[in-house]
């Protein structure tokens, strides 16, 4: 049994998505942590009651598609319409240690590539997959498609509004 005591709120159920059992979520953790929870735990008729996520992908910065395992249909979906969700108190990381931006907080930044060269400025974010992508605006008119992966970028300064990336070698060739 899980006791009201052990859980966390994560966020909150939105409203089916399709036909086939997904459901969009507003959450207020990391969207990546989703795959550490063993279970979300959902108030149904007043016990909290463990599900299993099936699959999820995020959907822009603090929503995502969830999918349940054992919810197949839409109207199945909607029973979780408007629930908060929970986690295991225990599951949840604290990310006191970062600084709370998010991929689409960074439009309006420059990116500067390992070179110090000035790429573009981003004019837009592309999380339509799951490798989302910084559309940069290049100086020179064109439009730049760079991968928002942390692992490149290098420096991020919030008071010059730039972000320093180590670029693989020919992303810039066209």
């Amino acid at each position: 049994m899980i006791h009201r005591s052990e859980i966390t709120p994560i966020g909150q159920f939105l409203k089916p998505h399709g036909i086939k059992g997904e459901i969009s979520a507003q959450l207020d953790i990391d969207i990546s942590g989703l795959e550490e929870l063993s279970c979300i735990i959902c108030d149904m008729e007043g016990i909290p009651v463990p599900f299993f996520i099936a699959s999820f992908r995020p959907k822009g910065s603090e929503t995502a598609l969830l999918t349940i395992d054992g919810v197949t249909d839409e109207s199945e979906a909607a029973t979780f319409s408007g629930k908060t969700i929970y986690a295991r108190s225990s599951e949840i990381q604290d990310d006191t240690d970062t600084d709370g931006m998010y991929v689409s907080d960074m439009e309006g930044f420059s990116i500067i590539d390992q070179n110090g060269d000035n790429i573009g400025t981003i004019s837009d974010i592309d999380d339509s997959t799951a490798n989302i992508l910084f559309i940069v605006s290049a100086p020179d008119g064109k439009t730049i498609y760079v991968p928002a992966a942390e692992d490149l970028i290098t420096n991020l300064d919030l008071t010059e509004r730039t972000i320093s990336m180590a670029l693989p070698e020919g992303l810039l060739d066209t």
